[in-house]
């Protein structure tokens, strides 16, 4: 099956959820952190976190399911919740193809 891009809106199900995620992931590198979220139907791509409530992932997968599976193999669908959101446009400044973009109407 082929993948699609995701957009991801995560926020967490509580404070002590937040606070302890958080310690846990002190001395996590990046690529631990995107290894820790690869499987073979999904993957995350970038990640967005400031320190407000919501947070953001990119996300390469065959569905929606595929994402919630990756993030329950680690024990985040239990500390986070996630709106995944399939975007069919995906662009970046850092890939330019000069081809036309994909409608996603």
């Amino acid at each position: 099956m082929d993948k699609k891009h995701f957009m991801c809106t995560h926020t967490w199900n509580s404070e002590e959820a937040r606070l302890k995620l958080i310690a846990s992931s002190e001395s996590m590198t990046d690529r631990k952190f995107f290894e820790s979220l690869r499987t073979e139907k999904a993957e995350c791509l970038q990640h967005w976190m400031g320190s407000n409530e919501f947070f953001f992932c990119h996300w390469l997968a065959e569905s929606e399911d595929a994402i919630f599976e990756a993030l329950e193999a680690n024990g985040m669908n239990e500390v986070i919740l996630t709106l995944p959101y399939e975007t069919p446009r995906y662009v970046s400044a850092e890939s330019i193809n000069d081809e036309p973009m994909a409608s996603p109407w």
